[in-house]
């Protein structure tokens, strides 16, 4: 019988039912009880891990039976299936000892073993498992050992690119450092201290300028005086018990000539002149600042007497350069001139004279009497003044004998001796560019309101309607301007585009305007700056009430500069504020939400009468803004004379800038009646 056959033999058995193809179910059905048994048998006898324990059977021979086991097992696992995995866990375990990991994937997969519930179950999948970290651990390896392979071979191709590209990296760092570093040697001043402190020096017979070539300031030009006399005989002050001024501040306004009079002094003093600004001692090395102070001072002493000139001595005694950092080097440069100035002697024959423009800004310590003894204002010139040294610039060129330098000086009201030497260059240039050998009063005048308004832009393309919708706002604040008492000087209207503006009106300041404006002249302002907004709303309402909408938007930067010198009035000058009341604050940091409300109500409350007086006075002059509506889209410019003329019902001698275009669509019908329209122009022009 079957089961007593041995293990080898009931092994040898099946390789012959195999080898002939003969299949257990059908051709034995007879044994089947008997093979059943006989695999009970073999998972006791044979397949049993006590077994394979005790065997140290490596050889090819127990690999064999385990195989033929395992697919007898097979076979036959749907009567047994704990023996098929009992067998198929032994087998596996030994291929994975063999290291023949992909069979056992296989299998595994080949016979869907993960779907089994067996004791074994879980010791196939750990063999399984086993197996695909070997196979995953494999394949890594292989393609490590490939890559290592293709870099080894690589290695040696592009051994040599490296070198070469590290070389030339090498090299060009080196140069790199190289060039910075002979930038920066050179970029340090290896000179004498007199070049390196970058002073302009005058010897006293080097320096042509004297006191009469400084005009417009006639006002203080006894104070300089005394200053000269001062430093041309110091003794005669000493002996009496004077101390000689050790500084002297001149502070005003840009271009008022504060240098040119330092110069002065030099020049009617007879003594040596440095000349230098307080930029220079700002560095960005530390410590470069007090040393070219020690040079300055040091120089000063070696070509004494002499005046010591700094211009923008704001930059050099600020009040910022106090509360810098203590180790910083602002605020050593400081400190040294300020030791310098502490350390004269009234035998070294020394004044330093310092310019400014923001005389406020100074450190108190630096400017106290001791060191700055005398301050003096340079002020802006005033007619005369302004006559003078136009007078003094004209001689230097090539003007027409219709120039009249009282019309030049009441035309330029406020400008500095600078801005009027910068009027007459760009007159002359502008009529050297014209080709002609002369300048005229028309070039002065261009060049003023260059200088003023800004470069013109005649061939901006903005339209015809909105050049007429411009045209009624500068005639409405033009008229307002004319009639309205307290009002400045009308100057000049125009509709041509400058800057950001469409059109403007100008009016010319008085002297006393230059120093302070009163209520009236406050209130004359605003409604002149209203008045654009007024002829507008009068004119689109009683030729074209349909159009309302048509209004632009230019006068709402008049409306904002109204509202400002509005506000000025009430919180600086205290000139709308209820009995006792007069400055409140500026800022309105410095005040509550209540008294900002206040000022809000009081500033529209001035507005609103503002508007209320223009409107009233524009709507009895309705004939006036057409006649300088048209004028002005006629001619671009309007100037006093002319508006006068035009007011009076007389014709211009001008040729138009442009015609009423009939296709053009404007708002409103301008009738041609009236004296002043041209005969070509009879036609009506809608606007």
């Amino acid at each position: 019988m079957l089961s007593k056959l041995q293990p080898r033999r009931l092994i040898q058995v099946y390789r012959v039912m195999r080898a002939t193809r003969v299949s257990r179910v059908s051709s034995l059905r007879y044994a089947r009880p008997i093979s059943v048994c006989n695999l009970h048998y073999f998972n006791k006898r044979f397949s049993s891990e006590s077994y394979l324990i005790k065997t140290n059977d490596y050889t090819e021979e127990k690999l064999q039976r385990l195989e033929d086991l395992y697919e007898i097992c097979q076979r036959d696992r749907g009567y047994n299936y704990d023996a098929f995995e009992s067998s198929a866990y032994n087998y596996f375990k030994e291929l994975n000892r063999r290291g023949k990991y992909r069979v056992v994937k296989r299998l595994y997969e080949t016979y869907h073993l993960e779907q089994s519930h067996t004791p074994f179950t879980e010791k196939v999948d750990e063999q399984y498992r086993y197996a695909l970290e070997n196979i995953t651990a494999l394949n890594n390896a292989a393609m490590s050992a490939a890559m290592d392979d293709a870099s080894y071979k690589n290695k040696s191709s592009s051994q040599k690119t490296y070198m070469i590209v590290d070389f030339i990296f090498n090299i060009l760092s080196v140069g790199v450092i190289l060039y910075v570093g002979l930038i920066f040697l050179g970029s340090l001043d290896f000179k004498s201290p007199d070049e390196m402190a970058k002073f302009e020096i005058k010897m006293a017979d080097d320096i042509d300028t004297r006191l009469d070539d400084v005009k417009g300031i006639e006002e203080i030009k006894d104070e300089i005086r005394n200053l000269i006399k001062m430093i041309k005989d110091p003794f005669k002050y000493t002996e009496k018990g004077a101390k000689v001024h050790k500084g002297v501040l001149l502070f005003g306004d840009p271009g008022v000539g504060k240098t040119l009079l330092a110069r002065a002094i030099a020049g009617e003093s007879g003594v040596n002149f440095i000349f230098c600004t307080g930029s220079t001692f700002d560095e960005m090395f530390v410590g470069v600042g007090a040393k070219r102070v020690r040079q300055l001072f040091q120089t000063a002493r070696e070509k004494s007497p002499c005046i010591i000139f700094i211009d923008e001595i704001d930059s050099l005694l600020s009040k910022s350069r106090r509360f810098a950092k203590e180790h910083s080097s602002n605020r050593s440069t400081l400190n040294q001139i300020l030791a310098e100035m502490d350390g004269f002697n009234e035998s070294e024959n020394i004044i330093v004279i310092g310019a400014t423009n923001h005389e406020g800004d100074l450190d108190p310590a630096a400017v106290r009497p001791g060191r700055f003894d005398k301050k003096i204002h340079v002020p802006k010139p005033d007619l005369d003044g302004r006559k003078d040294i136009l007078k003094l610039y004209l001689e230097k060129v090539n003007i027409t004998d219709d120039i009249e330098v009282e019309k030049l000086g009441k035309m330029t009201p406020g400008f500095s001796g600078a801005d009027l030497e910068n009027l007459v260059n760009t007159a002359i240039a502008d009529a050297v560019h014209k080709d002609k050998t002369h300048a005229d009063m028309k070039d002065f005048e261009e060049a003023k309101d260059r200088i003023i308004m800004g470069i013109e832009r005649k061939n901006l393309h903005i339209g015809n309607r909105i050049r007429l919708n411009t045209a009624i706002r500068e005639a409405g604040r033009a008229l307002t301007c004319y009639y309205t008492e307290g009002s400045q000087k009308l100057y000049k209207a125009t509709i041509v585009n400058r800057g950001a503006s469409t059109g403007a009106t100008f009016t010319l300041p008085d002297e006393s305007d230059m120093i302070a404006l009163s209520k009236e002249k406050l209130l004359a302002h605003i409604d002149i700056c209203l008045g654009g907004m007024a002829a507008e709303e009068i004119i689109f309402k009683e030729f074209s009430p349909d159009n309302m909408n048509a209004i632009s938007t230019e006068g709402g930067k008049h409306l904002a500069r109204a509202t400002n010198l509005a506000k000025s009035g009430v919180r600086e000058y205290g000139m709308f504020g209820e009995e006792g009341s007069s400055f409140i604050s500026s800022s309105k940091d410095d005040t509550s939400d209540e008294f900002t409300q206040m000022v809000d109500l009081k500033v529209k409350e001035i507005l609103d009468e503002s508007h209320e007086r223009v409107h009233n006075l524009l709507k009895t002059k309705t004939k006036e803004i057409e006649l300088l509506a048209k004028n002005l889209f006629w001619y671009d410019y309007l100037t006093e004379e002319e508006i006068k003329k035009i007011l009076k019902g007389e014709k211009l001698d001008k040729y138009h800038i442009r015609e009423w275009e009939d296709e053009e669509e404007y708002l409103f019908h301008f009738s041609a009646s009236d004296e002043n329209s041209d005969p070509s122009l009879s036609k009506p022009a809608t606007i």
